[in-house]
């Protein structure tokens, strides 16, 4: 997406930066809710966050940090990857600077190596799987 359709798109978000990748989102056909309310354990404490992107079809969120030259904004970042992390929400973190280059292909990129984590940490349940069951008990369908 140019720079002219992501400042059409401004207005729907908070920053120019959330407007760039609603658009991409968008223009790959990428399925996404944003600010969709999502309940997390903070501090021992239930709270209702809004990530900047739900990623329902990837089950994984997309926040934008765009205010990145402010030492307190750098702490609740932090805090907040930090909390996601501790929840098991699978996230991807960006920046001003992650627009440089192909963001895209790199946005795509991480969206894939959090999907082949996830097949590999299932390879890994299945692997353990075939081991404890005997041999005989194994059906193949054809």
């Amino acid at each position: 997406m140019d720079d002219r359709k992501a400042t059409q798109e401004y207005d729907r978000y908070k920053s120019k930066g959330e407007a760039r990748i609603a658009g991409f989102l968008k223009e790959r056909q990428i399925p996404f809710q944003y600010e969709y309310p999502l309940a997390i354990k903070d501090r021992d404490q239930v709270r209702i966050w809004y990530p900047d992107f739900r990623l329902p079809d990837y089950s994984l969120i997309i926040e934008y940090f765009g205010m990145n030259r402010n030492p307190t904004y750098n702490d609740q970042i932090a805090h907040k990857i930090r909390t996601y992390q501790e929840a098991g929400v699978a996230g991807i973190y960006l920046w001003e600077s992650s627009f440089n280059g192909d963001w895209q292909a790199g946005l795509l990129g991480r969206i894939r190596q959090v999907q082949e984590s996830r097949l590999h940490r299932i390879s890994i349940l299945e692997s353990n799987l075939k081991d404890r069951i005997p041999v005989g008990m194994i059906r193949h369908t054809g």
